[in-house]
């Protein structure tokens, strides 16, 4: 069975260790702007600026792949098992809708951990994805509400600018390995569905 989120999650996968590697040069730019500003100022300023410029810009980039990514995630998962609960649309739907993705975010992402975890051979990919989901789910709406709080002027501690920027980094951290373990998960059922079709072909 051809998996239609492979590629895509590959590029998510490169893009979201890209967004890593770039959100930890911010926490440590953003450490020297806090507590040692002169520093900042005279070695560090124009670097965190054209690093803050690619990161939005990845950021930019990876939500759309994000979002190609869960529709085709659950093409896939339709797929595989006709009767899984959460369509490609819906889980656009639960992820994108505010107020409703309160709810939906965490449905999308609990739903296919069990579902994994009905399978022996994906129970460890499974067990994986449902122990980093409330950090997921905790630290998203966390640092959208610090972030928002922040741009807006309404923040203006240097300890809590910090802590935001590393809290970003660990979120992007906790999706990275999601991603992972939901992309491998899915090439071993995968896998799996071709190894049993080619052997009902040759019993017959």
């Amino acid at each position: 069975m051809e998996l239609t989120s492979k590629g895509t999650g590959k590029i998510l996968t490169i893009l979201l260790t890209l967004g890593v590697v770039l959100s930890s040069i911010l926490v440590f730019t953003t450490f020297f702007y806090a507590y040692f500003y002169d520093f900042f100022a005279s070695f560090l300023a124009s670097i965190d600026q054209a690093i803050s410029v690619i990161y939005l810009v990845i950021f930019i980039i990876t939500g759309v792949f994000y979002l190609v990514w869960i529709y085709k995630v659950h093409k896939d998962l339709r797929s595989i098992n006709s009767q899984y609960p959460i369509t490609p649309g819906g889980a656009l739907a639960r992820i994108m809708i505010p107020i409703y993705n309160i709810y939906g975010l965490w449905n999308v992402f609990s739903t296919m951990g069990n579902y994994f975890g009905d399978y022996s051979s994906t129970v460890k990919q499974a067990k994986i994805i449902t122990a980093l989901l409330p950090y997921y789910y905790i630290l998203y709406w966390l640092t959208n509400i610090l972030d928002r709080l922040i741009v807006r002027g309404h923040i203006i501690n240097d300890h809590v600018i910090v802590s935001s920027y590393v809290l970003d980094t660990v979120l992007v951290v906790i999706y990275l390995c999601m991603t992972k373990y939901i992309l491998e998960s899915l090439q071993i059922m995968s896998t799996e569905i071709t190894s049993n079709s080619k052997s009902q072909i040759e019993a017959t």
